[in-house]
């Protein structure tokens, strides 16, 4: 367990290294051409209208108008540095566990160095950018392997499904509604990247069921996936443990319709790859719904998570 002092100290550690990186080239430049948004609450401020699907036009215009050279990104990496600059402060009083407030500051502090890899993601179109800055202005939980954002069950959910009645009970009498509910999505950034493993999921569940549990108005965990379905259980045995584990907690599955081709199930098995190809599997989306009380409860249970 990682105490309070450790982790300011590691959100002040963060703010250094942005600060530290704004004053190398290219950034000094870019930061005079920003105008009001090189302060961090106003940069804060504009990177907030940044949605999952789309950056603001006023963003976008920003970005053009101000950079040096528009492969390295730097306006976008500036903006994440000076908004993570301005959410350090915030972090601390936060209602999440302490682990995960940690983990925005190891964010923060990857926004300050990104590296040759991740550098080229990071523009104003880029989905990895969006879930920066979305991390950076405090709206995405960083929990390891997985990651969440504040939602809601669509109800549209009901005419997918084939289960449309247990789907309603189980919004209604477990959850009591559709909303809010809290999101997990894959870490892009995860260790042991293009792979999911059981532990490391078990860690990011057991710190957002320990974040839930101070925030009472939460009502489930939500995430939506082809590899929680049943048919890519059976076609990849080794990711039977995604429905298998929040199942034991008393989670329920819903399956949704057809996986769209590029949902990722293409991805990192030639086996499933080949299957496909050949008719033999057909992918679908499942939601896996895990009520607050069942999932606190599973993370109560499962002390040795935290980590």
């Amino acid at each position: 367990m990682i105490a309070a002092s450790e982790v300011r100290d590691r959100l002040a550690l963060a703010y250094e290294f942005c600060q530290r990186a704004l004053q190398e080239p290219p950034f000094p430049q870019i930061v005079a051409r920003l105008g009001d948004h090189a302060n961090p609450s106003t940069a804060f401020q504009l990177l907030t209208q940044v949605t999952m699907y789309a950056s603001p036009d006023a963003l976008r215009a920003l970005c053009a108008s101000v950079e040096v050279n528009p492969e390295d990104h730097a306006a976008e990496r500036a903006l994440l540095m000076l908004a993570s600059q301005h959410a350090s402060t915030q972090v601390p009083a936060l209602p999440v566990s302490e682990r995960v407030k940690e983990l925005f500051a190891e964010e923060f502090e990857f926004f300050a160095n990104p590296g040759p890899v991740w550098m080229p993601q990071l523009g104003k179109d880029n989905v990895r950018f969006r879930e920066a800055a979305r991390i950076a202005t405090l709206r995405r939980f960083p929990a390891g392997q997985f990651q969440w954002e504040l939602d809601g069950v669509p109800r549209s959910w009901l005419w997918k499904t084939q289960s449309s009645m247990k789907l309603l009970r189980h919004v209604l009498l477990k959850m009591g509604g559709f909303s809010p509910t809290w999101e997990f999505h894959t870490n892009a950034r995860r260790k042991n990247k293009g792979i999911l493993t059981e532990k490391q999921a078990c860690l990011s569940f057991y710190r957002g069921a320990k974040s839930m549990e101070k925030q009472p108005n939460i009502r489930a965990f939500m995430s939506t996936s082809w590899f929680y379905s049943e048919s890519a259980a059976q076609i990849s045995p080794h990711l039977a443990w995604l429905r298998t584990l929040p199942q034991s907690g008393g989670a329920q599955i819903f399956e949704l319709g057809l996986a769209a081709e590029d949902s990722g199930f293409l991805i990192g098995s030639v086996e499933r790859r080949k299957a496909y190809e050949e008719g033999r599997y057909h992918p679908r989306i499942a939601c896996v719904l895990w009520a607050r009380k069942d999932f606190i409860a599973w993370a109560t249970q499962h002390p040795e998570y935290d980590l």
